[in-house]
């Protein structure tokens, strides 16, 4: 039975809690440290179990999306030796970190906003219907001491034939600075989600630790929100999570991607460490009011930038990363104003483009009417966009990678 609670329905912005400051556009023209010490041993046990976790991350199911859209396979299945995912014969796989084997495959997903009094269930189940094919992962927001995924994520992550990957995003500072989360103040917290994992969630998984930080940092020194405090925050909670053993999470680093964040001096600062990171992951948007439409298509989304000193985040993550997959893990457009059907071209025009990026193996819509200062970037904002994003959806980089649980 479906939860009707209303705590598992997002508040009118779920993404965008209220920011202790000022947030800085995100536009085309703009307006004019020590870590926490590492300990070594829960890593290597962490990676360890981690790898035989994702041994039942074998297989991405290949084919047309409405196939797969009731998480059903073709050719022959194989029930890996711990009984987790299944394999179609010749399906694109995932490596233990959840990055697509197969070449130019992306990993596709979305955050569903729900619709009135909808269930997370409801949501994800009329999405899928909608765009022509199955989630492969379902983003949600968390924050605090609201453990995740809750009941009705899970009934939503787990509905039908076909189960999908988690991808939380989770504030855990919500009442702390980020230097107080460092040494120690919300242990109680991150050992309280880390065992709820453990004990509700028994496959690999995406996480990310406070998202898009760089809009957030207060310079100051002593201030609590410097880069590096924001750094050590980050490598604490995954030492804690390597204590309990929550062992099947995949870390994200999840920036903004904003040109005038990315330029500062101290947002180098913000990096954990390779050692802490499985994925770079950024939110690229197209709206009126997030610098416009570019007409560029692809190169427009993922490297958006102005003048000639910085040329866009995605070429950034492959100078800067290029060891780590890379995700957008949220991306929306919104309709352009005077120009009935650019959304459903622009879609349209992804699914040719999307070879020019071989190194993004993962994008999640952000599918919402309400999104902080894009609006709406639902899918079906008219029956052009919907179109277009169905096509998108059915292109052969996007409808090869499902994976589908046992």
């Amino acid at each position: 039975m479906e939860d009707q609670q209303h705590a598992e329905r997002p508040a009118p912005d779920a993404r965008r809690p209220a920011s202790r400051r000022p947030r800085a556009p995100r536009s085309a023209h703009p307006v004019p440290d020590a870590p926490t010490p590492r300990a070594t041993a829960p890593r290597g046990v962490r990676r360890a179990v981690l790898l035989a976790a994702a041994c039942l991350v074998l297989a991405l199911l290949p084919g047309a999306p409405t196939a797969a859209a009731d998480g059903t396979t073709s050719g022959t299945s194989a029930r890996t030796a711990t009984g987790g995912l299944r394999a179609a014969a010749g399906g694109c796989r995932l490596t233990r970190k959840l990055v697509p084997r197969c070449p130019g495959g992306v990993l596709t997903g979305a955050y569903v906003h729900p619709h009135g009094h909808e269930t997370w269930n409801a949501a994800v189940k009329r999405f899928e219907r909608q765009s022509g094919g199955r989630l492969g992962v379902v983003h949600f927001y968390s924050r605090g001491d609201s453990l995740f995924p809750s009941r009705g994520q899970r009934h939503a992550l787990n509905r039908g034939a076909g189960r999908r990957l988690l991808f939380a995003n989770w504030k855990p500072d919500d009442g702390y600075t980020w230097r107080q989360v460092a040494n120690g103040a919300a242990d109680a917290r991150l050992r309280a989600e880390a065992r709820y994992l453990k004990k509700h969630w028994d496959r690999p998984m995406f996480l990310t630790v406070h998202h898009e930080p760089e809009d957030e940092v207060v310079a100051t020194s002593g201030s609590g929100y410097q880069a590096r405090d924001y750094r050590a925050m980050y490598r604490h909670v995954e030492d804690v999570f390597d204590e309990v053993g929550a062992d099947q999470v995949v870390w994200v680093m999840n920036y903004m991607g904003f040109q005038g964040w990315v330029q500062k001096a101290w947002f180098k600062n913000l990096y954990p460490g390779n050692a802490y990171v499985d994925w770079i992951a950024y939110d690229p948007y197209m709206a009126a009011d997030l610098g416009g439409y570019d007409p560029g298509g692809l190169q427009g989304l993922i490297n958006r930038h102005w003048g000639t000193d910085w040329r866009g985040f995605y070429r950034w993550a492959r100078r800067h990363h290029a060891s780590k997959p890379l995700m957008l893990a949220e991306w929306g457009i919104g309709e352009r104003p005077g120009h009935a059907g650019w959304k459903g071209r622009f879609m349209r025009r992804l699914a040719r483009q999307l070879a020019q990026a071989p190194a993004l193996d993962a994008m999640i819509y952000f599918d919402s009417p309400v999104a902080a200062v894009a609006g709406d970037v639902t899918i079906d904002t008219t029956a052009s966009a919907l179109k277009g994003f169905r096509r998108l959806r059915a292109s052969r980089v996007l409808s090869k990678v499902v994976p589908s649980f046992g």
